[in-house]
């Protein structure tokens, strides 16, 4: 379809998704919320205010003028959406309130990471949850509600893409990025990044680089190990891109990412110590990493364009945990005498390879179409061991083991009982979409994905659980297949309105349980669970352009879903179960009274709800309106931005978000069980940007109120562990480009 007109091809791509060209000229100012963003939420290109869906975008321009580096600086700018951040590489994006659990679910996640459409979320426990460095980012894109259609398995509740920038052929391009900053108790934080375009055939072909290093200093002092902020993240990688433009219908990209994350300590305090104090017996600390190599083919056969893209990816995380709370039962249950901290050693690896083709027609009057077929198959191995010093001698000596047991359950003197997993898992889709418009105002679109998943796995567990007989081997399959819909009906009467309701559905594969290190007995595990999504959206242009309104209504049904359950022993489990009912609304708007300023908010009234009684194992009963944990009734983002005249085009920008109080886990949502809060926070942020020829310097200050926002909880045998939103922070941030 047309772009309504030129003005509803812009968008205001940060928290409210929406845009407003500068009055009476047209022109945007440097820093700009202001400009048009072309998205592919639809596996096609297209402006995002023509989309029959709820979708955001914010633009590298966009990230640039917020500071941002990671998830934490934008994403809930947007509306209907929560990020529940805690340690690097398990921090979740909960987007209309689809989770289970603040963090990581047992099984396959419900929101969909991509970058370049590279599908990130693969079956079984999430090894590491992207969060890309922004820099020299073109645009994320937030897509609202089940994406099962088009992106497949994982995205219920919708998907994030990132969209690296590609190499252009066109002209030599440069820029520089260092920050420097200063966190309440903490040392001052740095970061550095580079980014060079080099064309290599004038048009024809080109080459882009990007490096990135980030030291974010920790501000929580560790008082079991005697460290003052102890929780330092680094966060260093790059990106390679290769663009080949051989004629003007064909265009070959390659794409190489990597980005690295290591915490010297987990990031979370326990607040029945202090304020920004926790206490471990050693440090526990988490590395990520992400690889990604991906070749993309696009050619224009004139009646349709042909799109065929592979990527093989790479990640790996691992990390510790402090067990030591827990030694006096394992002593007592082993007759053992351990003296020496406890501690889990966690995480694994994953590699997936993946293969999308389509061919998506042009856009036409009265009928458009797309088909295509993808297939994603990955290999993920999966640890979980528990060991402490002399553990080898403390079995010898133990009544229950008896001499020499030691050399067979821990061989290597520390390590006395491991569960390992190999999972294998394959997703194969048929998709497609067709478009047909009965009139210029009115056009159905229907679409759907015929998917079949299987799950190959083999759990081995050996120790002091199997001693002293062999290690025991627990082989699972799983195959599943079905249909995922979409359909979407749109009225279109002028140019400054737009209403459409949206009917669609998502997907995930089931999961198989380990017993693993837990004590207590475990089901066998998940299947899919089954989620459909009813939508209404009214997008309008008022007040002579100055305004700009956004209002989306959504109601979801959620059967047998799959649930990540804790064990008393604060092991976790999957198993299926209940039904939810969640039903909000979404409103976003933008005002430009004057030429210099821009007025932005969104507000998100969400009820996410359980629709029956929930038993849950070793606990109790959740009862019928319980909330669904890692997400919030409430979510608030102001932003106003002035610019001024003159000299350097000084820009002063404050912004104010809000989150309502939730749970963190559903074991909370059971009476009598003390409820794992999180939310209840407000957030101020004030920046001061100057250009100074091809230099800008920004002024910042982050979490004014020094709040301390409680991004998740979970429970701990020595007292509770919270995630926090980073404490107060000033800063100046330069940026330099040709």
């Amino acid at each position: 379809m047309q772009a309504l007109n030129s003005f509803r091809a812009m968008l205001l791509a940060g928290a409210a998704g929406l845009a407003a060209v500068t009055p009476a000229t047209g022109q945007e100012y440097s820093g700009s919320l202001v400009e048009e963003v072309i998205v592919t939420a639809t596996k096609r290109e297209e402006s995002v205010r023509d989309v029959s869906g709820g979708v955001s975008a914010v633009s590298g321009a966009q990230l640039e003028a917020i500071g941002a580096q990671g998830f934490a600086d934008y994403i809930t700018r947007t509306p209907g959406v929560v990020f529940n951040e805690f340690q690097p590489g398990t921090s979740h994006v909960v987007i209309r309130g689809v989770a289970t659990s603040a963090g990581n679910v047992q099984g396959q996640g419900t929101t969909g990471y991509y970058i370049n459409e590279i599908p990130l979320t693969e079956p079984g426990w999430t090894i590491v949850i992207p969060d890309i460095d922004a820099f020299d980012v073109d645009r994320v894109e937030i897509l609202r509600g089940p994406q099962g259609s088009l992106f497949g398995s994982a995205s219920m509740g919708g998907a994030v893409n990132y969209v690296a920038r590609k190499a252009d052929a066109g002209a030599f391009d440069a820029a520089l990025e260092a920050t420097l900053a200063k966190t309440r108790n903490a040392d001052f934080s740095h970061a550095a990044k580079a980014m060079v375009n080099v064309p290599l055939i004038d048009g024809k072909l080109a080459v882009r680089g990007v490096v990135a290093f980030r030291q974010d200093q920790g501000y929580l002092d560790n008082v079991g190990i005697g460290k003052d902020g102890s929780s330092d993240v680094a966060v260093s990688g790059g990106r390679l891109s290769v663009v080949w433009t051989p004629s003007d219908a064909t265009e070959l990209s390659w794409l190489s990412l990597y980005q690295k994350t290591e915490a010297d300590d987990a990031p979370y305090r326990n607040p029945a110590i202090g304020d920004l104090k926790r206490s471990t017996a050693f440090a526990e600390i988490n590395v990520t990493d992400v690889e990604i190599h991906s070749l993309r083919l696009d050619h224009d056969f004139g009646f349709a364009t042909f799109t065929a893209l592979g990527a093989y990816q790479k990640k790996a995380q691992d990390f510790a945990f402090d067990f030591t709370p827990y030694r006096g039962f394992y002593n007592a249950d082993l007759g053992l005498n351990l003296t020496s901290p406890l501690y889990i050693e966690s995480g694994g690896e994953s590699t997936g390879k993946s293969l999308e083709v389509r061919l998506a027609s042009k856009d036409a009057e009265r009928f458009e179409w797309l088909v295509g077929a993808m297939y994603f198959e990955s290999d993920k191995f999966l640890y979980e061991q528990i060991g402490a010093a002399g553990a080898a001698a403390a079995f010898n000596a133990s009544p229950v083991f008896g001499a020499g047991s030691g050399a067979v359950i821990a061989p290597g003197g520390e390590v006395f009982n491991t569960f390992q997993t190999d999972l294998k898992a394959k997703e194969s889709a048929l998709f497609g979409e067709a478009t047909f418009h009965f009139t210029p105002t009115l056009k159905l679109t229907a679409g759907g994905r015929l998917f079949k998943t299987e799950i190959d796995s083999v759990s081995t567990q050996f120790g002091f659980s199997t001693f002293p007989g062999p290690p025991g081997l627990t082989p699972t399959k799983d195959k599943q297949d079905g249909f995922s819909p979409k359909v979407s009906l749109t009225y279109t009467p002028n140019d400054d309105l737009m209403i459409y309701g949206l009917y669609s559905e998502g997907f995930r594969f089931g999961t198989p349980n380990i017993q693993g290190l837990s004590a207590f007995p475990v089901p066998a595990g998940s299947k899919s669970d089954a989620l459909t999504n009813y939508e209404l959206g009214v997008r309008a242009n008022l007040l002579d352009d100055s305004l700009l309104l956004d209002v989306t209504a959504f109601y979801i049904d959620w059967q047998d879903i799959q649930l990540r359950l804790l064990t008393p022993d604060n092991f976790n489990y999957a198993a299926n179960g209940g039904s939810a009912v969640i039903k909000g609304l979404e409103v976003s708007a933008t005002y430009r009274p004057v030429r210099q300023l821009e007025l932005q908010s969104t507000v998100t009234y969400m009820e996410a709800r359980l629709d029956e009684p929930l038993f849950i194992l070793f606990y109790g009963t959740a009862p019928k309106g319980a909330h669904l944990p890692g997400s919030a009734d409430w979510s608030v983002s102001n932003t106003a931005v002035y610019h001024f005249e003159g000299a350097y085009s000084p820009t002063l920008t404050l912004a104010h978000r809000y989150l309502s109080s939730g749970i963190s886990d559903l074991n909370s949502a059971v009476p009598g069980i003390a409820p794992n809060i999180q939310g209840d926070y407000n957030l101020i942020d004030l920046r001061l940007r100057g250009q100074f020829g091809p230099t800008a310097i920004t002024l910042f200050g982050s979490n004014l109120g020094d709040e301390r926002g409680v991004t998740r909880t979970l429970p701990e045998a020595n007292g509770l562990s919270q995630g926090l939103v980073r404490p107060r922070t000033f800063g100046v941030t330069f940026n330099w480009s040709l």
